[in-house]
């Protein structure tokens, strides 16, 4: 049974076809793990550039008590910024490990691709198994900011949401 083009995927009618290469179909799979990277980046962009202006808009809110408004506004406006704040943080969680889990197949391919040409190895840094888990030690090292800023940011909001009932209302 033939599948809709939509859900072909573009090496696989390039290898189905018989028009691809090896060394066209490893630069498929780099420009794929490139793209996902990208996103990763884009999406842990958008996280702290929301978290930093939340942050400041949270410390503002705090020192803000006026004789007009009194302590209320200082009671309402810091909790609404930390549920925000834990808000965007819980939504780009998940967008940032399946960019990451996007990333694993990838390259995953790409690396059964170098096991079945050998000749491609001179087109990547893990020469060896040595090499190779040293590699994926390194990404998992790198890639441990983006997975766990989300969780740093859920967390702070949580004892954010709760200092200014503490301090005013103690």
């Amino acid at each position: 049974m033939l599948l809709p083009e939509w859900q072909v995927s573009v090496a696989d009618q390039m290898m189905a076809d018989g028009q691809v290469t090896d060394n066209e179909l490893l630069t498929f799979y780099r420009s794929e793990i490139r793209f996902e990277s990208e996103v990763v980046n884009g999406r842990l962009q958008a996280l702290l550039g929301s978290q930093s202006f939340l942050v400041i808009a949270y410390a503002t809110a705090m020192t803000g008590s006026t004789k007009r408004w009194g302590d209320t506004m200082v009671l309402i406006i810091p909790p609404l910024m930390a549920l925000l704040g834990f808000v965007l943080a819980a939504m780009a969680w998940p967008g940032i490990r399946a960019a990451y889990a996007a990333i694993a197949k990838w390259e995953a391919r790409e690396h059964a691709l170098h096991q079945r040409c050998n000749f491609l190895v001179d087109f990547t840094l893990a020469t060896s198994e040595d090499d190779e888990r040293d590699m994926m030690r390194r990404g998992q090292e790198g890639a441990r900011f983006a997975l766990r800023a989300p969780l740093v940011f859920l967390g702070a909001w949580a004892v954010f949401g709760v200092v200014p009932f503490f301090l005013y209302l103690k």
